[in-house]
């Protein structure tokens, strides 16, 4: 008799660790949006209680980011790569453009959005190319829970990316899903 397949997708501890990495995540990008890294040589003392509260706000962020990064670590949890490119590899401070971060596009030799820290000058490059899709964008990569379930009218259905063609230069390989995978 054959083994049962296990059920895929997070079991209940991980979706309570997603759910607890969430929330240090927005925590740190609301906190981060309220507060000022970058100190102002106005001369306004109109609230340095205010100005002092918000200069602390910063590093508390950082340390929610921190802490996130450190659960996905020691729990062996990846972290959404929308995530991780909105924290800062070297301070983990949230990287808002603007506020915590630079953003600049550069075109030569191929477009390019290079994000600069504003706490610790790191900077990131990011490739702009409208045939790049993030291997967990795709939409073959999506997990449904469901999958004997069919749509009523599959021409509803519509997705807002095309898939990626195999025979594109720039496609790049992901893992093909645990069922594809041949045996070892």
């Amino acid at each position: 008799m054959a083994k049962k397949k296990a059920p895929q997708g997070p079991s209940q501890q991980h979706q309570q660790i997603y759910q607890r990495m969430n929330f240090l995540y927005q925590a740190s990008h609301l906190l981060a949006s309220m507060s000022d890294p970058m100190p102002s040589n106005s001369n306004d003392s109109a609230d340095p209680a205010g100005l002092a509260r918000q200069h602390q706000l910063h590093p508390l962020a950082r340390y929610y980011n921190a802490n996130m990064k450190k659960i996905g670590r020691r729990l062996v949890i990846r972290v959404d790569p929308h995530i991780k490119r909105r924290i800062c590899k070297r301070c983990d401070s949230p990287l808002i453009p603007a506020l915590t971060s630079t953003v600049r596009v550069k075109a030569q030799p191929e477009p390019t959005m290079v994000t600069r820290c504003s706490s610790c000058g790191t900077q990131r490059s990011l490739r702009l190319d409208a045939s790049h899709t993030l291997c967990i964008d795709r939409p073959d990569r999506i997990y449904d829970p469901n999958p004997s379930a069919e749509p009523a009218n599959p021409a509803s259905v519509t997705t807002s990316e095309e898939p990626l063609q195999t025979d594109q230069p720039n496609a790049t390989p992901c893992e093909a899903p645990p069922s594809e995978q041949p045996n070892q």
